[in-house]
């Protein structure tokens, strides 16, 4: 946004012709179409940021409409500025950075300014034009920076005076700019378009500037106060501008601990938030469980709501999730390969995309004791698996089912696996035909989907190894809203979440299937109020043991041979677990003959 004084040192070569760029306009929209659809206010305030500390003074940035135009031409709307009180820029200057798309007045890196953000983010967002106010030692410029209706082209529009940048006086200069600092003003993509309104994807229209800058950024450097206005259509009123904090001044005030947990390369901070009904939850902030990864002062990759919920309980967190933060901040490597990618909307190590996975294992590995304690104090509020020891006594006479052989390798083994397994661990030689009919030999298996080519010179090689036992049967909790174990939105309208790691399966107690089955019998059995809890507890049961054998009917399969780890999560996704549950006939009637039993059929209690 801003400029220096001393120009940068450009090496030329007599033995080099220098690449250019031949469609600027095409690679300027390529571009911006990888950027996140709010970046532009991200990248704008960065540069604001940038240019305050380049200044070496205490500053002030500012979201604001730019009341003078709207003074002088209100049929127009409400078009966004950001002001900032950094060192500003010459006319000169502006036509210098502005027109070149990788340029800046800053330090380029690959972990600082790349020089391009701004421009990439927010001009195509405002072919109108982006309109560059400059004061440096009290003296301003202008610059409009647009795409050309005519050539269809990005450029600066030349002035009347002929040249590219304007001199300016002070009448339209805005607060709290005195003798040093921009503004850029946004015009957006067509005549009377009011730049302020909130883009579709800002949440809380009024205040989706403060919102999307509060969960941007961690927090702002000391020294200078980020401002951003809400409720514009009510005025330049001072007590409509909000000091936007970030994160972390949100994250000390509304929680009750907090703490780190360090990683093989990265660390991770995490917060426990205060109970729901003590939040200050303004909107101004994500006021909910959430994951995302911190970097420089900047959150990426932030997991919010459902995918937010997924990635806790990855991370061990199964219960109280919703009041969970966690921050995982990536370790800089030896080389500094660790930075953003040039749109800033993921972070990479290496040129690769962040190893949520390995972190996931490790901090469940080392999870915190005060989490710990969260997730038992939540999980004892959830309805238990009452039902287990009847179900698991009904497995037994089924558990072959579930079980296919499996080996695991040990030295001493009693049995030899081959290569050519087609289940997990491999298949057991105890001897058998040869091929060819010799006796004592290796009758070698034909599979199928053999794969490549290639696959034929697999390491077939004799492993010793001992057969294993089956599979560990799924714990079941049942969560509700009722009880605060469940979350609105999470499983909203589905049956169940299995969570692999814990063995554990989450069953919606307010899912219609189970609640409608519940009403059904607690109708049949009304003239008996003590059958109630019987009857929520039989359905369950029966509604239990489906999920537990659709989960260890999945399990089963899993490395088998045929199956990928990828389509054996398929069986157990939410959608397949409510699709495990809605077939009711047989269900209805293993319900109908228990409760006939613990409470007596229908036909004695009416007396037949």
């Amino acid at each position: 946004m801003s400029g220096i004084s001393a120009r940068p040192v450009v090496k030329t070569s007599d033995s080099t012709l220098e690449m250019k760029v031949a469609n600027m306009t095409f690679m300027l929209e390529r571009l911006a179409q990888d950027c996140a659809p709010l970046q532009f206010v991200r990248e704008l305030t960065q540069n604001a940021i940038d240019s305050i500390k380049q200044h070496g003074q205490a500053g002030e940035v500012r979201w604001d409409v730019d009341w003078t135009r709207f003074d002088l031409e209100p049929k127009e709307g409400y078009k966004m500025a950001i002001i900032d009180t950094g060192i500003g820029m010459t006319g000169k200057e502006m036509v210098d950075y502005i027109n070149q798309l990788s340029s800046s007045m800053h330090l380029q890196s690959k972990h600082g300014n790349f020089g391009m953000g701004a421009k990439i983010a927010a001009a195509p967002r405002n072919t109108m034009g982006l309109v560059y106010l400059s004061w440096k030692d009290g003296k301003g410029a202008m610059i409009r920076l647009w795409k050309d209706p005519d050539t269809e082209t990005y450029g600066l529009q030349r002035q009347r005076n002929g040249e590219f940048w304007l001199p300016i006086t002070d009448e339209i200069k805005p607060k709290p700019i005195k003798d040093h600092g921009t503004m850029v003003v946004l015009l957006g993509n067509k005549p009377g378009e009011s730049t302020m309104d909130a883009p579709p994807e800002g949440v809380i229209p009024s205040r989706w500037i403060t919102r999307y800058l509060n969960t941007r950024y961690f927090k702002f450097p000391s020294r200078i106060t980020v401002k951003a206005r809400e409720s514009w259509t009510l005025g330049r009123k001072d007590n409509n501008l909000r000091t936007v904090t970030g994160q972390e001044a949100w994250l000390k005030v509304n929680s009750v601990d907090s703490g780190t947990v360090g990683l093989s390369n990265a660390t991770v901070r995490w917060w426990i938030l205060k109970e729901r009904e003590s939040l200050d939850d303004s909107g101004n902030n994500v006021a909910g469980g959430h994951v995302g990864a911190l970097y420089n002062d900047e959150l990426y990759e932030m997991a919010i709501g459902r995918p937010g919920v997924a990635r806790l309980q990855s991370f061990g967190v199964i219960f109280g999730y919703n009041r969970v933060v966690l921050y995982v901040e990536p370790t800089q490597t030896p080389k500094g390969d660790l930075t953003a990618n040039t749109a800033r909307t993921h972070l990479l190590i290496d040129g690769q995309p962040l190893p949520w996975s390995e972190w996931a294992i490790e901090f469940r590995e080392n999870l915190p004791e005060p989490i710990k304690k969260l997730i038992d104090t939540v999980a004892g509020g959830a309805a238990t698996a009452e039902n287990a020891n009847s179900i698991r006594e009904r497995l037994k006479q089924i558990r072959e089912l579930f079980r296919f052989s499996r080996y695991r390798p040990t030295p001493d083994g009693k049995h030899m696996i081959d290569g050519t397994f087609t289940n997990t661990g491999g298949a057991s030689d105890d001897g058998g035909a040869s091929a060819d009919g010799g006796a004592g030999g290796r009758s070698k298996k034909k599979v199928g989907r053999a794969g490549d080519l290639y696959a034929l010179f697999a390491d077939a090689g004799d492993t010793p190894a001992d057969e294993v036992g089956g599979i560990a049967d799924p714990v079941v909790t049942w969560v509700s809203v009722k009880d605060g174990s469940r979350t609105d939105d999470f499983l909203e309208d589905r049956a169940a979440k299995f969570l692999p790691q814990a063995n554990t399966i989450q069953a919606n107690a307010d899912f219609r299937v189970f609640t409608d089955m519940i009403d059904r019998w607690q109708r049949f059995y009304s003239q008996y109020p003590a059958a109630g809890p019987v009857v929520e507890s039989v359905v369950k049961e029966w509604f239990q043991q489906q999920l537990v054998e659709t989960v260890l009917g999945a399990l089963a399969l899993r490395k088998s041979g045929n199956w990928s780890e990828q389509e054996v999560e398929e069986l157990w996704s939410e959608a397949a677990l409510t699709s495990a549950v809605l077939p009711r006939y047989h269900i209805d009637e293993r319900i109908k003959r228990s409760l006939g039993s613990k409470i007596g059929t229908l036909k004695e209690k009416d007396g037949g």
